[in-house]
């Protein structure tokens, strides 16, 4: 039995997404509409580019919303099929039942079912085989072969949890907190192979990934200057010029933890004589006390001319790190005592990590016919995303669509409509997904109240 619950917890680790499309997630049906771009100067074209603190918002004349309200539809037939007082008891949540799905839950975890799933992404799984003997171990994923990954994969984000202070003639000061992590893995060829071949296991053989995890967040007071150099034709009375803004940060490190080393099991002689045995060996760095302190900036650029207009913004330039005080511990199964050591190979000692370069390139062009046309290229630390979307309005009615590329390179699909009733519209948008296991596309439906 405890041989099956260590090819069931192997085969759940290597199950996981190559890159899941969460980027593209948002809850404003109009954005979900046009594929996922964001069009409006105060969202993802401010958090990336400091030079559209220069630049007024123009909601009321774009079009674009204040702020809107997502309507969870999905959330409501989700609780329907999966009621609150019984998920102790749900197949899904429950590994103790027989109709347990891990990859099903998986889905949910990588894709929340805030909105409502028009076409679900198939569960590539059927019946997972186990044929265990003394002398052989096989394990057949079935269809679920094709999440086993070819390459390196993982998760990572760069992200920025507050933004305070105050201006002045085009200066701002503030303090900015930031949340950095990406973790890596790498299957081992022999463990890839057991996995897709049906093959048995050989005996004495080790079975393991590597990982490689980052985790460090904190703060950085921040100075930052953002104005317009050059004035277009039209004077004071336009948008129209040039841009130009830049943030230079003094980041202090509040927390760091990096852990290498490969996870797995070795087989033994016999391949079952014994229960494998798991493999860990590996080192943690953790950072005694902080602060880690380093230096970077942000610049960022702005042309608007007439209806068209164009950004270019880069963060966390040459942003590194320096932990004073890093402690470095092993960690090693001991198969002879059958339990994990730890042992403090450095208690103090200094160590160096870096804030990956986060971009957002945009574009947009609004036209006098209610018609507006964008697009962005925005990678936020693990991958980049392509977004280009275009609305049509005519008196309250608007029509949208989109295409984007996500962190998969896979081609997606959105489009849309809302109606606008003064200050308050209704919104509807539907877009195609890979945010699952699966290698296929879902279709969700997104519906939010918006407010102009």
């Amino acid at each position: 039995m405890r041989t099956g619950v260590v090819a069931v917890a192997l085969a759940l680790l290597v199950l996981a997404p190559l890159r899941p499309a969460r980027a593209q997630f948002s809850f404003d049906a109009r954005r979900i509409g046009m594929g996922g771009v964001s069009l409006s100067r105060d969202g993802n074209a401010r958090r990336y580019n400091p030079a559209y603190r220069a630049v007024k918002n123009k909601n009321k004349i774009s079009g674009n919303p204040k702020f809107s309200i997502p309507v969870p539809l999905g959330l409501i037939q989700f609780f329907k099929d999966h009621p609150i007082g019984q998920l102790r008891h749900d197949p899904m949540f429950s590994p103790e039942s027989t109709a347990f799905n891990p990859v099903a839950l998986m889905d949910v975890i990588f894709n929340p079912p805030i909105f409502y799933e028009v076409r679900k992404a198939p569960t590539p799984i059927n019946d997972v085989e186990f044929t265990i003997g003394r002398n052989q171990l096989i394990v057949d994923l079935g269809a679920s072969k094709v999440l086993v990954p070819e390459q390196d994969f993982g998760l990572g984000t760069t992200s920025r949890l507050l933004d305070a202070g105050f201006g002045f003639a085009g200066f701002h000061v503030g303090v900015m907190g930031f949340l950095q992590y990406d973790v890596a893995f790498t299957l081992d060829s022999t463990l890839r192979s057991f996995l897709t071949s049906d093959s048995s296991a050989r005996p004495n053989t080790p079975y393991f990934l590597n990982t490689d995890g980052t985790a460090q967040a904190g703060f950085a007071p921040t100075v930052s200057y953002a104005g317009r150099l050059l004035r277009g034709a039209g004077g004071d009375d336009t948008d129209d010029g040039f841009y130009l803004g830049g943030a230079l940060h003094y980041y202090m490190g509040a927390t760091y933890a990096r852990a290498v080393g490969p996870a797995g099991f070795t087989t033994g002689n016999p391949v079952l004589a014994s229960t494998p045995a798991p493999l860990l060996n590996g080192n943690l760095y953790t950072s005694n006390k902080p602060f880690g302190h380093g230096v970077g900036g942000d610049v960022g650029l702005v042309w608007i001319s007439g209806p068209f207009e164009v950004g270019l913004g880069a963060n966390d330039i040459g942003a590194k790190l320096t932990w004073d005080h890093t402690k470095i511990q092993r960690f090693v199964f001991d198969t002879a005592l059958n339990k994990i050591l730890d042992s403090v190979v450095v208690a103090d000692t200094t160590s160096k990590t870096t804030l990956p370069i986060t971009y957002l390139a945009n574009a947009a062009l609004h036209m006098g016919t209610g018609t507006i046309v964008g697009g962005d290229v925005v990678n936020t630390g693990r991958g980049t995303i392509i977004h280009v979307g275009v609305e049509q309005r005519t008196g309250p009615f608007a029509v949208r669509g989109g295409v984007s590329r996500d962190q998969r390179r896979k081609m997606q699909f959105g489009f849309g409509g809302g109606l606008k009733f003064g200050s308050i519209g209704l919104d509807v948008g539907f877009w195609t997904h890979s945010n699952s296991l699966s290698t296929q596309r879902a279709i969700t439906m997104a519906t939010s109240i918006t407010i102009y």
